[in-house]
């Protein structure tokens, strides 16, 4: 379009030219204005027929970019219809995922819980015996409730942990659901989906911490009287150790799935990052306090 402007221009220029020729070589027996209609004439019909030819040609490329312009519009609408499909696809497969591994996560701590209670039997009924080498009742009673604590505030923790991370798991479907729903209106959801793979990970991982603690408990390794207190401050803080894990895998979880919320609400509208609620409690500063052992 551009090059064909400057070729009328240039022509007409060659006109002006021309015309200014034709006045130059007039003889005085000629009348001037013919001279000059007639050298006008001369290069005005081929320049007419060049302005019609640049008209024609012009409305033809725009006819072809218009119709250029339609069938790339048409691909990328197309285009975006199987992102979008495929990113529903991939995000109901994530969520899916999530969805059978909780339940195997469920069948397995049940599992754990029943095997449990055999192996707490068994391990009451050693204490017992390993404590016959302490003379002081009352440090044998004191042991005894100390090992029982134990593996109550571990099985009250593996339910709160469980809890807490089935209550970010729910937040994360949702927040899944609103990126299919961003994808489908046309936004491009690339880093909500990656974020979304760190998130089932993470959740993952959280999962199997609990799973694992979930079938632990903790022997007091009864030795002698003078050893006892150290033997259960060990014991006491193995549990805690191990209980510490699992909040941080839990909490870790939980991070992602901000993390999702965070940057599907920047492609949404552009503010303050939503909150994820809600977070796991901290362990306790102290595990159930019966009277130490002296």
């Amino acid at each position: 379009m551009k090059k064909s402007y400057l070729l009328l221009v240039a022509i007409l220029v060659g006109a002006l030219v021309l015309v200014s020729a034709a006045r130059a070589e007039e003889t005085p027996t000629t009348t001037p204005n013919s001279g000059v209609r007639d050298a006008v004439k001369k290069v005005v019909a081929p320049i007419k027929t060049q302005i019609k030819d640049i008209r024609t040609n012009a409305k033809t490329e725009i006819k072809d970019v218009r119709r250029d312009a339609k069938s790339a519009i048409e691909a990328e609408r197309e285009l975006i219809k199987k992102r979008t499909e495929t990113a529903k696809e991939d995000i109901k497969a994530r969520t899916e995922e999530l969805k059978v591994r909780k339940e195997e996560f469920q069948d397995k701590v049940r599992e754990e819980k029943k095997q449990l209670e055999e192996r707490i039997k068994e391990k009451r009924t050693e204490l017992k015996e390993r404590l016959e080498k302490i003379k002081d009742e009352r440090k044998k009673q004191v042991v005894e409730r100390i090992d029982k604590s134990m593996d109550e505030l571990n099985a009250r923790m593996v339910k709160h942990f469980t809890e807490v991370l089935d209550k970010v798991e729910g937040v994360l479907n949702r927040v899944s659901e609103r990126t299919e729903k961003a994808k489908a209106a046309g936004a491009d959801v690339s880093v909500v989906v990656a974020a979304i793979d760190q998130a089932v990970n993470a959740i993952r991982e959280a999962r199997a911490a609990i799973e694992a603690q979930a079938g632990k408990t903790y022997t007091i390794n009864v030795t002698d009287e003078a050893t006892l207190k150290n033997r259960v401050g060990e014991a006491r803080q193995s549990l805690r150790a191990d209980l510490k894990v699992v909040q941080d895998a839990v909490k870790a979880a939980h991070e992602a799935v901000r993390k999702v919320a965070v940057a599907l609400g920047q492609i949404i509208r552009p503010s303050p990052s939503p909150k994820v609620s809600p977070s796991p409690t901290p362990l306790p500063t102290e595990s159930p306090s019966p009277t130490p052992v002296q």
